[in-house]
């Protein structure tokens, strides 16, 4: 499969689609054939990648796929991609009880597919502490490996300092930092997003996204 990456968190509403959405968007400006995939059955997530990216994306599910399956799919929907951004559902390692690899964790689709996973982590209302949950998660799953976090909610630039410190000494980098932006955030509804195509301005927020990530990154690499 085309080179990528899994774009997951310790639990849901830590900053995967925000996250998400602003890297398609961003390696799409730059004129990366990047494409988005989902982990698990959801289908609005879907339809905001293809916004995103210009491109058709793919669902895969490791409770209802079997792994020979996930493989033929993610093929197929790479081909001739530069870049696959693969974003989890839930927390990363959350499923049912089923056989090993077959949960519908996004931990499993990780797996199979040989994808590094960039953690999201929302660390607001901590510091530190950040760093632990960082270490359970890279320690839970040998088959996984942590490429990288991203830290969210970011509150100062003393906050940012401690969380990187804490973290990067697990020998983890941090690549990115988001502050508290209220503004780029998706409206949401019961059960989930708006769906993309009842989204107001929606092109307008994705650009908003690709501006937030873009410029994230790279103040950190002018540091």
């Amino acid at each position: 499969m085309t080179r990528g990456l899994m774009i997951a968190a310790p639990r849901s509403g830590s900053g995967k689609t925000t996250l998400m959405l602003g890297l398609l968007r961003a390696f799409r400006r730059r004129g990366v054939a990047v494409v988005g995939l989902k982990s698990g059955p959801d289908y609005i997530d879907p339809a905001f990648h293809a916004a995103a990216s210009g491109r058709e994306g793919v669902n895969l599910d490791s409770w209802a796929m079997p792994p020979e399956l996930l493989g033929c799919l993610a093929a197929e929907a790479t081909a001739g991609r530069d870049l696959a951004l693969c974003e989890a559902s839930m927390g990363l390692f959350d499923g049912v009880p089923a056989s090993p690899g077959r949960s519908g964790a996004s931990a499993d689709v990780a797996a199979a597919l040989g994808l590094p996973v960039l953690l999201v982590v929302d660390v607001s209302g901590q510091a530190q502490s950040a760093a632990a949950v960082v270490k359970g998660c890279a320690a839970y799953d040998g088959r996984l490996g942590i490429a990288g976090v991203v830290i969210n909610r970011v509150g100062s630039e003393r906050h940012r300092r401690l969380v990187t410190q804490a973290i990067e000494a697990l020998g983890i980098p941090v690549v990115g930092a988001l502050p508290r932006d209220d503004k780029i955030a998706l409206p949401e509804r019961h059960l989930g997003l708006v769906q993309a195509g009842e989204t107001e301005a929606l092109d307008a927020r994705l650009e908003a996204m690709a501006d937030s990530i873009l410029g994230a990154f790279w103040r950190w690499r002018a540091r």
